[in-house]
């Protein structure tokens, strides 16, 4: 029973919190992005697996983490495109739409897993990157600065988003179209164009989110590899 509360077994455990909670981070800064504009996306799980299907894919064949990771940004991009269009073009029920593409996403990634790849695989995906000076501290140093460059882009997105979105007139935006639209239209504020810009950030770092799964924690991919993380984001 002491064994748990040595001190190397209680830094490895927070060094996992911190490394697991990347995905959560990005997923939850995107749709929060997503809902200040008043577009609920249930459908941000899907867009995990299919990015982190394109990631792994292209890494696997290419080598390379970076164009992994466009892979990702370029797929979340599309997948923020279709839901943009069936929820705030076609005006379709956004409950229902969003939960189309998430069976959507999980389809497509496991067919294309299989028949593709077929079996799992592992890839050398981003490795730690040990912070200057910071890395240095005893115990602190190995917890928080001993991670991939993805787990450190999560944290420093936090005041990034906050920032955007409390202190710049686009974020200001953001707000009051999903608060009172018509109010905002009056303003002369393009409803539709603030909330396709907000679903497509949203599905951007969604799919990033699925990328730091399987070209970062994991690296590799599997089906249904984010087990309902994107539903417990949103």
């Amino acid at each position: 029973m002491n064994d748990i509360f040595q001190l190397s077994v209680v830094v490895g455990i927070l060094t996992s919190a911190i490394r697991l909670a990347t995905p959560y981070l990005y997923a939850a800064i995107g749709e929060a992005f997503s809902q200040r504009s008043g577009v609920l996306n249930l459908g941000v799980d899907g867009v995990m697996l299919i990015s982190a299907y394109a990631s792994f894919y292209v890494v696997l064949n290419t080598g390379s983490i970076w164009f992994g990771l466009l892979a990702a940004i370029v797929v979340g991009l599309l997948m923020g495109l279709l839901m943009s269009f069936i929820s705030i073009t076609l005006k379709a029920e956004q409950g229902i739409s969003g939960i189309g593409l998430y069976m959507f996403g999980l389809g497509l990634s496991s067919l294309l897993f299989k028949t593709t790849i077929g079996t799992v695989k592992t890839v050398t995906g981003f490795q730690p990157v040990k912070v200057p000076l910071l890395g240095d501290i005893p115990v602190i140093g190995e917890i928080f600065f001993h991670h991939s460059l993805l787990v450190y882009g999560a944290f420093l997105l936090v005041p990034i988003a906050w920032w955007v979105m409390e202190k710049t007139t686009w974020g200001l935006r953001i707000k009051s179209v999903g608060q009172n639209p018509a109010a905002a239209d009056s303003l002369g504020v393009n409803v539709d164009r603030v909330r396709y810009f907000s679903v497509c950030i949203g599905s951007i770092l969604a799919g990033i989110a699925g990328a730091s799964l399987s070209i970062s924690l994991l690296n590799l991919f599997q089906e249904n590899l984010t087990a309902g993380q994107g539903f417990i984001a949103v």
